[in-house]
């Protein structure tokens, strides 16, 4: 009885460790964004990650702001997400620098005009004033924690930061932008695809 009562406890324990080690992960990045140490953060984010996160979402926003998504079909956007790649690839090289990465989560800040108020940036102090709502807005899927900010908008306004166990160690490992900014980036691209020489 008394083994069977150890094997419970220790279960548990372990158990209670692993749902707290991501939440753990997420507060040195949160407190490393709030410190502005871009050191710190380049340390705990996964930045081939990022960028392959950030390059899908406006390779799709790129289809569908410009019409092919429909044209391509399932078979020829999967084509189109692996190979077009050096259209956002500008744009993705711009975010995933440690200062400009330190301005779009506290700012909302994406570089050359585009971006969301300040408000609405997901480490915005506002954002992360109720830690009891932050986690309540996040979810733990095996090697994956998703946490979505700012905890009290509505799902369009928010970004979803994802985390993923790399090496034993959570690191930041994708951002979903908001449509809206999505857009805002996608239409640069646009914009220098007309005019090549700005």
């Amino acid at each position: 009885m008394r083994w069977t009562l150890w094997i419970v406890v220790v279960l548990v324990v372990v158990l209670s460790a692993y749902a707290i080690w991501p939440v753990v992960g997420f507060y040195r990045i949160a407190s490393a964004v709030d410190s502005r140490d871009a050191a710190a953060l380049t340390q705990r984010v996964d930045f081939p990650s990022l960028r392959k996160s950030l390059t899908k979402q406006l390779i799709a926003t790129y289809l569908e702001l410009t019409g092919q998504k429909k044209k391509l079909g399932l078979l020829g956007k999967s084509i189109a997400m692996g190979i077009g790649g050096s259209i956002a690839d500008p744009i993705v090289a711009r975010l995933v620098n440690a200062e400009t990465l330190l301005g779009l989560l506290t700012k909302g800040n994406a570089g050359e005009g585009a971006g969301v108020s300040p408000e609405l940036a997901p480490f915005s102090t506002s954002a992360l004033r109720n830690g009891w709502q932050t986690w309540w807005g996040s979810e733990y899927r095996g090697r994956h924690f998703f946490v979505y900010l700012p905890p009290e908008k509505s799902p369009e306004e928010q970004f979803r930061v994802r985390l993923s166990l790399t090496q034993w160690q959570w690191k930041l490992s994708g951002i979903d932008l908001p449509k809206p900014l999505r857009v805002q980036l996608v239409q640069e691209i646009l914009k220098q695809q007309k005019n090549p020489k700005e």
